[in-house]
């Protein structure tokens, strides 16, 4: 029996499968190739969109050279690049974007020889709607001198002696005073945890429109103060307290930065007091949100990738 020679039908079913699997492959390499640079270009794209943020709310220029170039950051190289803003350093949005032509590996084969790809980021910037890091002692928005930290422009410069008692001082409440000592976490409130939220800041999220329990009055002299004068403490602002004593409850209005300069837990109730000095100041992660009572707090976070998001 004579056997029968395939080898040519073979080549000829090979040379007709070779085609479409390079193209394939061309694709798969190629469309590898774009999605890398595309999230290189994401990334670059969004530190300088958050290094052009963080720049602007702190003083600075606003979508500077030094800004814009984190857009290189993660090895992107771009062609163009933008940057744009909207509204002010404490209530605006600033948005990056950029373009990238990626040449492909296989470009004679797909008709064309490169790719052009784009990313952009907006943040939104804005004063502190939620953030961690609060010092347990709040005060009074209705306290003078915030009107009077306000009213000048909320230039830093001026200090403040602020007592704990004011029998006249009710905050839009029923609890007279001017400090409460919050129990961010609703527990039993010990010296031990206190003292670490004094020196280190409570780590939860602490939100406008949260209300909290807490205490009036003088705290107690076995917490020690001493170790934040000289720094600067995020402190918590309150209105409509409600009940009284351990019971009394706060509602966070809003959040301010301050130096602490000076602590008196001796004497009488007008003679208990913390002197502080208000400050313009910039708090950001992944905690910190903005749309919050603007008392000189700032914060900044990503509202918008490629257009998705809402930054209004």
């Amino acid at each position: 029996m004579k056997m029968r020679d395939d080898r040519g039908s073979v080549a000829i079913i090979a040379a007709i499968v070779f085609v479409p699997l390079s193209l394939m492959l061309a694709v798969v390499v190629d469309s590898g190739r774009v999605w890398v640079s595309r999230q290189r270009l994401q990334t670059g794209v969004e530190a300088a969109a958050v290094a052009s943020a963080a720049e602007w709310a702190a003083g600075g220029a606003n979508c500077s050279v030094i800004a814009t170039a984190f857009v290189e950051s993660d090895g992107a190289v771009p062609h163009t690049v933008t940057c744009s803003s909207t509204g002010t350093s404490t209530a605006g949005v600033t948005t990056i974007e950029a373009r990238e032509d990626i040449d492909l590996a296989f470009g004679d084969l797909l008709g064309r020889d490169d790719a052009g790809i784009s990313a952009s980021t907006a943040v939104r910037i804005g004063a502190a709607r939620s953030i961690a890091g609060l010092w347990p002692f709040g005060l009074c928005v209705d306290h003078p001198s915030i009107a009077r930290w306000i009213d000048g422009g909320m230039i830093a410069g001026v200090s403040e002696r602020i007592t704990f008692e004011a029998p006249n001082q009710k905050c839009g409440g029923d609890v007279s005073g001017n400090w409460a000592l919050f129990d961010f976490d609703g527990g039993s409130n010990s010296t031990g945890e206190v003292q670490s939220w004094i020196e280190s800041g409570f780590e939860g999220i602490v939100s406008v429109g949260d209300v909290i329990f807490g205490s009036p009055g003088a705290p107690s002299t076995s917490i020690n103060l001493s170790v934040v004068v000289g720094r600067s403490i995020l402190m918590p602002l309150y209105s409509e307290p409600r009940m009284q004593g351990s019971n009394a409850v706060y509602k966070v209005v809003g959040f301010a930065q301050a130096l602490v300069e000076a602590v008196r837990f001796t004497g009488n109730s007008a003679q208990r007091s913390i002197t502080i000095r208000f400050e313009r100041g910039t708090t950001s992660g992944s905690n910190a949100t903005t749309g919050g009572g603007n008392y000189g707090l700032i914060t900044w976070n990503v509202c918008s990738f490629d257009t998705h998001g809402d930054c209004t």
